[in-house]
């Protein structure tokens, strides 16, 4: 690179003072070689290289780059990735954009208001006045833009509408959005920005920021929006308006030969060359070269070549140069004081050289060494596919060439103002073609030579090297001279018309295989939730538990917030921010309905969007598990029920019901028998009864297990060895009881002793339809919640120990069956939706007694427990209880009977004696009633015979007689054994 520059130097001296902001300005020193003409050099910028006329060197040799920025852009890769990135420096270079780029640049300009929560800051774009700023980023996210109002000078205010995360109102003035967007084109005269104005006081109107194009965004902090700080904020724009020398108009353009011209003349970054400098018909015939249509592979048509990029005031004006030439395949001359632009395409020769041309002797290269040849040609350019990162173009090779070569020998040639792949790889091709186009003339010509300029084309014909009409291109030309003679020196270059062709033979560009994740990307996470009860201080509670899921590896925590609906004006609530995945809220309420809301963290702090549930808290309010493996034992008249304990932690206790019916027992037709069984037991005994007993477990807010579990007892079973003293049958007609708010009613023949309903509608008072209730459900009341129904006095005559046995069945009736009449929600109804539930708890049928053994004073009612009662009158009621509105025992069979046990009493050798009224026996105590009554003599004899008289249920009067008759009474030694049941107590 030093002795292509150092020759250059030598041929011209290009003087190039840039300052930062300042104007670029270029001298053109004279040319002293021997006191020759001046101004005949020339400088040839081509692709790849540059060429002097001093300097023999292949056009298309590869150069390193050396640059030393402020903006560190030692390579093209770096430059181009730096091109979106803000800058906080105290200096930067000015810039130019020419064509489409990305681009963001130098924070001038940054400071907060509202106590820091709001940003304010300045972005430049360019330096200079740019065509449009068409998209803009934040971190690489784009945002779709939306007008929401202008300021005072008619600046138009932007607010975000997408991403959603950059949308939403501002975290603290809920009247405006958090993200507010306004565009400065760069005008000569634009003023200061009249918001920035008057919200900053640091920003006067004497800030106009004039000839510079700038984002000025308004931020107000959110960790959701902006996680990692203050965005990165860069720009899709149309870059600098150029003059098209064609028509003289100033527009926005990428054409390479109009862009070059700019670059030329512009004063203050550019080079500052004068237009009488520059060969304007090159340029034109160069921009219509450009502005040629290229049919594409795929279809349509693009422009033959183009550029759009970035040039920095801190790069020299020979790399920038180069730079903008590869767009085209252009070389920029300067001869005879003027620059001209040819190249991009084949030109036909217009002078004819043969070996009388030639002054001196002729060196012929046929062949390049291997080092400076290749056979394929890759590179980077930048796309807007690629989101303006460096990529790589689809290589292009020649097999032919690489069979030859017997490798893959690769050229790096990047495209920095390149952004189409089927241009990129139009460009390569002539690349490699070039490369293989390997014969090279050099020697010196007469003063034909004077009409050739770099990149011009000429037909050589030589016999003797078998060259006829053969095409070559001027590539390097020098002016030789002396006191007696001058000639042109000239190295010529095989070329062909071939080396250009194209036929829409591009491959397609397809993306790198490899999709990084971005940092800003965080899927939002899959969500669920349970609860289960605790126990705490043995209190047992609901505890929400929340699972978090992601399939994103970048995810690092989860954020778990929710909601209690049930509570007005409710928020939510954090229930943390966890690597874990698990969340838990305590003492969640029961029945509650939680909105539950979850979202990812990466590792850069970055949220996803929530993903939101809804879960009813079923904590307490699900009923208590069924009871198992329940059986029942008969032992000495006692059922001993066992059953396994539920591990339900908000068990409160059992209930026990029993009905006699062993076929189909139902647990809403049982009465109960142990109202509360309280746990940890798992036994109960209890009298035994035939027919089913059933259990049920209850929670600590009353409710019950789905299913009772039952255990059927058999009559032979139990040793009834009992005798019936009184019955007292009630149904079916229940007329000789007293009633308090119960009732009789008929159902398809069957009486029912149930509690009051509500009354007839014909019977009650006021308007037909001020009446409350179901109009078939007669009226404005529900049922009574408690009736009774009181037995008849039962005597058993005098005071005795007897079994009261109480025969009931009833069963569950619901005035509101009917679907459409039951109150409250539809689906909160117990059962099935054609009412065949048959575990209701809501009734019951309490058995109380009271006893009195003088028809006066009677003890209070207590439960009927099946067992032996010492007392002579007995008074019987049944309770009947609903916790429904509607629903009511209904009792069918209602009977009671009093019974007492067998009993044997008997004395042995009792002397009857001689009295002729006999002998007197007293049974102690008395019986109710006596059965039998056996005697036992040990000596009576042939002759000899007793007499029983008197015999009751207090005792039996004796007499023994001698012979026939009642004659004679003798004395005898007797036993006897009376058999009844009954056993008279005292009061």
């Amino acid at each position: 690179m030093s002795s292509i520059v150092n020759s250059i130097v030598t041929a011209v001296t290009i003087a190039v003072v840039v300052a930062s902001g300042g104007t670029a300005l270029m001298g053109m020193a004279s040319i002293a070689m021997g006191g020759s003409l001046a101004g005949l050099g020339a400088v040839a910028y081509s692709i790849g290289t540059i060429v002097a006329t001093s300097y023999v060197a292949s056009a298309l040799t590869i150069k390193p780059r050396s640059r030393n920025s402020s903006l560190n852009q030692q390579t093209y890769a770096i430059e181009t990735q730096n091109r979106a990135q803000m800058v906080k420096q105290p200096i930067i270079a000015r810039d130019m954009v020419y064509g489409d780029s990305k681009k963001s640049g130098g924070i001038l300009f940054m400071d907060t208001t509202d106590n820091d929560k709001r940003l304010h800051i300045i972005v430049q774009l360019s330096s200079h006045e740019i065509q449009s700023i068409d998209t803009v980023y934040f971190n690489n996210e784009e945002l779709t833009l939306a007008s929401d109002g202008t300021d005072s000078n008619g600046l138009t205010q932007f607010k975000v509408t997408s991403p959603s995360k950059f949308a939403g109102d501002s975290e603290y003035d809920a009247s405006r959005k958090a993200i507010r967007i306004k565009k400065h084109l760069g005008t000569t005269s634009q003023l200061a920005d009249a918001d920035l104005v008057s919200e900053v006081t640091k920003w006067t109107t004497d800030h106009r920021l004039a000839g510079i194009s700038y984002l000025y965004a308004t931020i107000d902090y959110s960790q959701d929006m902006f996680p990692q700080g203050i965005p990165n904020i860069s720009a899709e724009i149309k870059g600098k308006k150029v003059l098209d020398i064609r028509d003289s108009s100033t527009a926005f353009s990428s054409n390479p030969a109009l862009i070059i011209y700019d670059y030329l003349t512009d004063t203050t970054i550019g080079m500052g060359v004068s237009t009488s400098n520059i060969d304007t018909t090159s340029f034109t015939t160069m921009a219509n070269l450009c502005d040629t249509n290229v049919n594409l592979s795929a279809g349509g048509t693009e422009k033959k070549y183009t550029a759009n990029g970035v040039i920095y005031s801190d790069i020299a004006p020979m790399e920038i140069l180069d730079d903008l030439l590869t767009s085209c395949l252009g070389t920029l001359a300067y001869s005879n004081g003027k620059f001209t632009l040819t190249g991009g395409q084949y030109v036909s020769p217009a002078i004819t050289l043969t070996e009388d041309d030639f002054i001196s002797g002729i060196n012929l290269v046929t062949k390049k060494s291997r080092k400076d040849l290749f056979n394929t040609v890759k590179g980077l350019f930048t796309s807007s596919e690629s989101d303006w990162m460096p990529t790589d173009y689809p290589m292009v090779t020649s097999s032919t060439f690489v069979e030859a070569d017997g490798e893959t020998i690769f050229a790096d040639i990047d495209l920095p103002f390149t952004t189409s792949s089927a241009t990129a790889q139009r460009i390569a091709k002539v690349v490699l073609l070039k490369n293989r186009q390997q014969q090279t003339i050099t020697g010196n010509i007469k003063g034909t030579g004077f009409k050739l300029q770099v990149g011009d084309t000429v037909s050589v014909t030589i016999a003797r090297f078998g060259f006829s009409s053969k095409v070559f291109e001027v590539a390097e030309w020098s002016f030789n001279s002396n006191a007696d003679d001058f000639s042109i020196s000239v190295v010529l270059k095989e070329t062909a018309s071939s080396v250009y062709d194209w036929s829409a033979e591009e491959s397609a560009f397809s993306l790198d295989n490899t999709t990084l994740p971005s940092p800003t990307d965080v899927f939002a996470p899959s969500i669920s939730a349970v609860d289960e009860l605790r126990t705490f201080s043995e209190t047992p509670i609901a505890v929400l538990i929340v699972t978090c899921a992601s399939n994103q590896g970048t995810t690092s925590e989860f954020e778990v917030e929710a909601q209690n609906t049930n509570v007005a004006g409710s928020t939510y609530i954090n229930l943390g921010k966890s690597r874990g995945n698990i969340f838990e809220l305590v003492n969640a309420q029961d029945g509650a309905v939680y909105n539950i809301r979850a979202r990812s963290v990466n590792a850069f702090n970055v949220y996803s969007a929530y993903t939101t549930i809804q879960h009813t808290v079923v904590g307490k309010t699900a009923p208590p598990s069924d009871v198992t493996n329940f059986s029942a034992n008969i032992i000495n008249g006692m059922a001993e029920l066992s059953w396994t304990p539920i591990t339900d932690l908000d068990l409160s206790h059992y209930v026990v019901r029993h009905t006699s019916d062993t076929a189909s027992a139902t647990f809403e037709e049982g009465q109960i028998l142990a109202q509360k069984v309280s746990k940890p037991a798992s036994t109960v005994s209890l009298p035994a009864r035939n027919g089913t007993y059933m259990i049920k477990a209850v929670d600590v807010l009353g409710l019950t297990s789905i299913n009772s579990a039952k255990s059927k007892v058999i009559l032979n079973q139990i040793d009834y060895n009992f005798n019936v003293v009184e019955t007292s049958t009630q149904s079916p007609n229940f007329s000789a009881g007293t009633k308090s708010d119960v009732e009789v009613v008929t159902r398809e023949s069957v009486n029912y002793l149930q509690l009051l309903t509500g009354e007839i509608f014909d019977d009650a008072s006021g308007n037909f339809d001020s009446q409350l209730g179901n109009f078939d459900d007669g009226g404005d009341t529900a049922n009574n919640v408690e009736g009774t129904y009181d037995f008849p006095v039962i005597d058993t005559g005098n005071i005795f120990t007897s079994r009261v046995t109480i025969n009931l069945g009833f069963n569950r009736f619901d005035s509101t069956s009917l679907f459409d009449a039951f109150a409250g929600n539809f689906d909160a109804r117990e059962g099935l939706f054609d009412g065949s539930y048959t575990e209701f708890d809501d009734i019951n049928v309490e058995m109380l007694i009271s006893t009195s053994n003088d028809n006066s004073t009677y003890t209070d009612y207590r439960n009927y427990i099946l067992g032996d009662y010492k007392t002579r009158y007995i008074k019987l009621r049944a309770k009947l209880t609903t916790l429904g509105i509607t629903s009511t025992p209904a009792i069918h069979t209602l009977s009671a009977t009093v019974d007492m046990p067998d009993r044997v009493y008997g004395e042995g050798s009792i002397a009857s004696g001689t009295s002729s009224g006999g002998k007197a026996v007293t049974y102690s105590p008395a019986f109710k009633s006596v059965q039998a009554l056996g005697i036992t003599v040990g000596d009576l004899d042939q002759n000899e015979h007793y007499v029983i008289s008197s015999k009751s249920a207090t005792g039996f009067t004796i007499t023994f007689y001698q012979g026939t008759g009642t004659g004679s009474v003798v004395n005898k030694t007797f036993d006897y054994q009376a058999k009844g049941y009954g056993y008279l107590e005292s009061s």
